[in-house]
Parts: C-alpha cells; structure tokens; sequence
C-alpha cells in the first residue's frame, strides 16, 4: 500500500506531512525548504535516489519496500546545545515503538542504529542548518520493512528486515510520527537522563568487547553502556573513558 499523505497529516501534532513518489533525499529537501516548512513538518518517500546515511554514505532506498522520511524540528539557539545526545533520543524511540507493535529482539548500537536479530534494519541521520535565532534540525530515518534484496555495492554489511510482520506503513509512520514529535517538544526540558535507563535496555554492544573506529585510529575495550549525558563508557583494563557522538564508529570486537 502506498504512503497515504491525508492519513498521515492526521496523525502530526503539527506541521505537514508531504509524500513524493521519489525524491533525492528527504532531508536534503527539508533542509532546503526549512525556512518555509512548519515545524515538526514531515517529508517521506516511495523511492530516494540520493538517500544519505551516516558518515557520507549511502543509504539504499528502494520503491515502496520500506519507510524513509525526515522530520524538520525548529530549536531555538539557547536549546540547541542540549541537543548532541538527541539521536540516541530518536533511536529508543524507534526501538520502543516497534516493541509496542509487538517485534521482538531489536536492538540499538550506539549510538543511534537500530538493530533486529544482531543485523542492521535501521538508521538515523541528524543534519542541521543554524539561522540568527535558532537550529533547524533535520532527522532522517530509514527503516527495512520489506526489502527483498540489496545492491551489495551499497550495502556492505549483515543487514536485517520486518518483513515478517507485514506492517502497515501508513499506521507505522503515523505512530513513529506522533511519539517523535512529543518527544522532540519535551526533550529541551527533560534532557538526556530522562532516557538513559531505557536507552540501556536496548543496548546490542553492552558488557562486551568492542572497537571503537575513527579516521585515524582503533580503541579496544569493554562497552559499559552510555551515561546520563549519552556518552559511550568504555572499559581499557583498570581505566574508563567516556566517548561523544562524533565522527566514530563502534563495532563488535
């Protein structure tokens, strides 16, 4: 069934929703646009043809097989540096809606990919542009539903889909859609450390030995989860270290 745009403004606690058939990338098009768009506006898609994941690469998006849409929130300036740890935010959210429609065994990686049986099904990529009075933040999410097959030039890692459960995408994204934007209107008052507990409890890498990747270096240790602020703590021995989201990627030992 294809995305339902009457259905899904419904579902907003504000903005709009817009739907293409195919676009480049949807935040690409918030981003452009966010000077006009409402805030908590909606942008999704059957098919992108420049879709973007973390890191500069590229997020493979096939027609009508599963869910890609961004979402333009408005921050003002005094709010926007609360917001570093807001992707872990996104991805619990993700994760305890999919629970609530019964899928079992997800996971998130830190710190914000969505993981189902021990293989990726999700992402998360937070792009932004900085006006005089505020930060225009764009969120995009691409969750496999229904893919059937990949273009492994693109997708280089396990990978995972629901196609099992058969989702509706219009009463998915309607549900995903609502409890974002709730929480993206309470998340400046509430912090971090509102979400930390249920954050852990999702948590793929936990207690175990990981490799944290960057451009330049790998460090090895034990992940001991995140703290209040959503930070990586890390196990070297006797010593802790503590990571930020940043230009690094976590991987299994």
């Amino acid at each position: 069934m294809k995305l339902n745009q009457a259905q899904i403004q419904e579902a907003l606690l504000c903005g709009q929703a817009i739907v293409f058939d195919e676009i480049g990338s949807t935040n690409e098009y918030l981003l452009t646009h966010h000077q006009t768009l409402e805030n908590g506006s909606i942008c999704l898609a059957e098919k992108q043809t420049a879709g973007r994941g973390r890191r500069g690469r590229t997020w493979y998006s096939p027609e009508s097989e599963n869910l890609y849409f961004s979402i333009l929130w408005h921050y003002p300036n005094e709010e926007a540096a609360n917001l570093p740890s807001l992707s872990l935010v996104v991805a619990l959210i993700i994760a305890e809606s999919l629970c609530a429609q019964n899928v079992d065994d997800i996971q998130i990686k830190w710190p914000n990919d969505i993981y189902y049986k021990g293989k990726k099904m999700g992402g998360i990529l937070l792009e932004s542009q900085a006006t005089r009075n505020s930060l225009n933040l764009v969120i995009g999410i691409g969750l496999n539903l229904g893919m059937t097959k990949v273009d492994e030039t693109i997708v280089t890692q396990a990978w995972a889909d629901l196609s099992q459960y058969h989702f509706d995408r219009n009463k998915l994204v309607c549900h995903l859609a609502f409890e974002l934007q709730k929480n993206l209107k309470i998340y400046p008052l509430v912090g971090f450390s509102h979400y930390a507990e249920r954050w852990q409890k999702f948590d793929i890498f936990y207690n175990k030995p990981v490799k944290l990747v960057t451009e330049t270096s790998e460090i090895h240790g034990t992940s001991l989860g995140i703290n209040e602020q959503g930070e990586l703590i890390l196990r070297q021995g006797e010593t802790i270290q503590y990571f930020g989201i940043g230009e690094m990627s976590l991987r299994a030992d």
